[in-house]
């Protein structure tokens, strides 16, 4: 027997309507797909088939029971009056296909509590300087990672093979565990702000809260977390330019947009300065992708349990076949995950509560 929730689930993952779903498996009308996903019946085996290839998954991923409900807490956007209901569906249909195979598979690495604090109602200035104490990294140096460090403080970042104009990614919560998700295809600048402008809200928020004033915070707290401001009055020039500034991009691996926020907060220049700044990026048609590299972080723990569940020798036929999604599926997912090749060499360090010696983090898994 299938269960019509899984059907529903990755038509909305594709932002199929069922008329559209419908339209292109045949023998299948938009009233008996109707059914079939209100369980109210089963398609026969070439139509259970059907779907199941048009979809990208295997007839018995429909048989599996859905045991996943995340609960989406203010998604991080570029344009929120233009996301459609269409896709956010589409972007937590995916979260919820990915974090169940990397639940099924947590079995087989020891968890840890997350490190993160909630810190809610708290300044963000106040709440991304004790989040960068805890990920182990001092006041005043530009981070040279995020991802890892905050999926080793017990946060599970997922990268899912999806992209939309209009989103970047968002957080949510399972129970008491925190998640966050990145779309595909997004440049390593806005990857960083995403990620710290999502852990923003895991902190300050609780789930449900949304409005544009938390969204500010976020933002603030993103901007302090990747950029302190008292760091970075030490580092701006007294007249930044866009060439300076696209050199501080790389150091600090934020946009340049927000680099010249900061300095309009920090006093380096005023409001028209700014105005005229964003308007020469803007010309040079640098709002979608600006000068500068800044390398693009992945998630690296369900490839590294795929590598603990399947061995070092990991194919997409054995995580298809486990996960009974497509290999063409398998392979999509498997690119947003870092290999151990694409992680960053230095070491993540702590700094004690006692003192400044300095202690590993503890892992959730061995990176």
């Amino acid at each position: 027997m299938i269960h019509g929730e899984r059907v529903k689930q990755v038509r909305e993952m594709h932002q199929m309507t069922q008329t559209e779903l419908a339209d292109v498996v045949p023998g299948l009308s938009q009233y008996q797909l109707s059914r079939i996903e209100k369980g109210g019946t089963q398609p026969d085996e070439e139509t259970e088939a059907l779907l199941a290839a048009t979809l990208g998954v295997s007839g018995d991923f429909f048989k599996r029971q859905s045991v996943i409900n995340l609960e989406a807490l203010s998604p991080q956007l570029r344009a929120r009056n233009r996301l459609t209901q269409r896709t956010k569906n589409a972007a937590m249909q995916w979260a919820k296909l990915v974090y169940e195979e990397y639940q099924n598979l947590s079995s087989s690495a020891r968890s840890i509590p997350c490190r993160i604090p909630s810190m809610h109602g708290a300044r963000p200035s106040e709440a991304a300087a004790k989040t960068r104490e805890i990920l182990g990294f001092t006041p005043s140096e530009p981070l040279p990672y995020l991802i890892l460090a905050i999926e080793r403080a017990g946060i599970t970042v997922l990268g899912l093979p999806f992209k939309t104009e209009n989103l970047d990614g968002f957080c949510a919560w399972h129970g008491s565990e925190p998640i966050i998700a990145l779309l595909s295809d997004i440049p390593g600048d806005r990857v960083r702000f995403t990620v710290a402008h999502e852990l923003g809200h895991l902190v300050l928020h609780e789930p449900g809260q949304a409005g544009s004033a938390i969204e500010a915070e976020a933002d603030a707290f993103a901007a302090e977390l990747l950029t302190p401001r008292s760091a970075l009055a030490q580092v701006m020039p007294m007249r930044p330019t866009l060439s300076s500034l696209a050199m501080l991009k790389t150091q600090w691996g934020v946009s340049i947009k927000s680099l010249v926020r900061g300095a309009r907060e920090i006093g380096v220049i005023d409001q028209e300065r700014a105005i005229s700044l964003y308007k020469q990026i803007s010309a040079r048609g640098w709002n979608r992708q600006e000068p500068g590299h800044v390398p693009r972080e992945k998630p690296r723990a369900l490839r590294k349990l795929m590598e603990i569940h399947y061995g070092d020798g990991l194919s997409t036929t054995a995580v298809a076949r486990g996960a009974d999604w497509s290999e063409e599926l398998a392979m999509k997912v498997l690119e947003q995950h870092a290999t151990a090749e694409e992680l960053p060499h230095a070491p993540i360090r702590s700094v004690s509560d006692h003192g400044s010696n300095v202690i590993q983090l503890r892992s959730r898994i061995a990176f």
